[in-house]
């Protein structure tokens, strides 16, 4: 009995070293801004970062030549149509009407950006579980060994 007890205390205490050893060989990322992630040791496993950009996507790049032409065109017709000056209140009417008119296209853009930020989301999450997958299956090719 009192053999059995210490033939299993031998045992956990092999099994621990084993897995501290395993431990030790895993190296943890290099917190670099504060959040634990390194995001050089990320792009080089593969992962993409989403970088803001307006233009990324063909509608994107439309939709900022339409906001920059119509702002363009609505400066000029108001310079036009008063040519000898207005007063302060059709200036701040104009200027809140643009504002006004931009909105439906400024909210196209961050729809836009949300929907790529969460494809690359999606990207790095099936590689995060493609990674997982490769080393639940290490981990149980070294016990199967071990059990031999």
């Amino acid at each position: 009995m009192a053999q059995d007890i210490e033939n299993k205390v031998e045992e956990t205490e092999e099994v621990k070293a084993t897995e501290v050893a395993e431990e030790e060989e895993i190296e943890a990322p290099v917190d670099v801004d504060g959040d634990g992630i390194d995001e050089e040791e990320l792009i080089e496993a593969g992962y993409k970062v989403h970088k803001f950009s307006l233009f990324d996507s063909p509608i994107e790049i439309a939709t900022v030549v339409f906001m920059v032409a119509y702002v363009i065109f609505a400066f000029c017709s108001f310079a036009f149509d008063n040519p000898n000056g207005t007063g302060l209140m059709n200036i701040l009417e104009f200027f809140f009407d643009v504002v006004i008119k931009l909105i439906p296209a400024a909210v196209l853009l961050v729809a836009c950006e949300i929907h790529e930020k969460v494809e690359l989301l999606e990207y790095n999450l099936s590689l995060n579980s493609e990674y997982m997958a490769r080393y639940q299956m290490d981990l149980m090719d070294k016990l199967e060994k071990k059990d031999k």
